[in-house]
């Protein structure tokens, strides 16, 4: 896993050589306390394939996360199917655009939509 501070933002890569599923949710979790008071995004697009039920724990974290930090949760999938995730979480095709959502949401919460 690879850990990127983008100003207001951590950025969590899931690599190729790390360990799949509970594993990589764990090492987020375990990271979290030192992010919480950051933009999180979680960077996937290096997957091929990611089940769809492994995303609730993300759900759970990123609905944590937008309720108590106040701050904007979101997953980079690539070329993930885009219909099998769930709809709770902010979701991104790529890195950029991750970014571009994040300062749209920090701009909402600026004007206290």
């Amino acid at each position: 896993m690879n850990i990127e501070n983008k100003g207001t933002t951590t950025v969590f890569t899931w690599e190729l050589e790390d360990p799949k599923g509970i594993d990589f949710r764990n090492l987020i979790k375990a990271e979290y306390k030192n992010v919480s008071n950051q933009n999180i995004i979680i960077d996937l697009s290096l997957r091929t394939v990611f089940f769809p039920k492994n995303m609730l724990e993300f759900a759970e974290l990123s609905a944590f996360h937008k309720k108590e930090a106040k701050k904007s949760f979101v997953l980079v999938v690539g070329h993930l199917p885009l219909d099998d995730l769930p709809d709770e979480i902010a979701i991104s095709p790529t890195l950029d655009e991750a970014l571009d959502l994040i300062e749209m949401e920090e701009i909402e919460r600026d004007l206290g939509y």
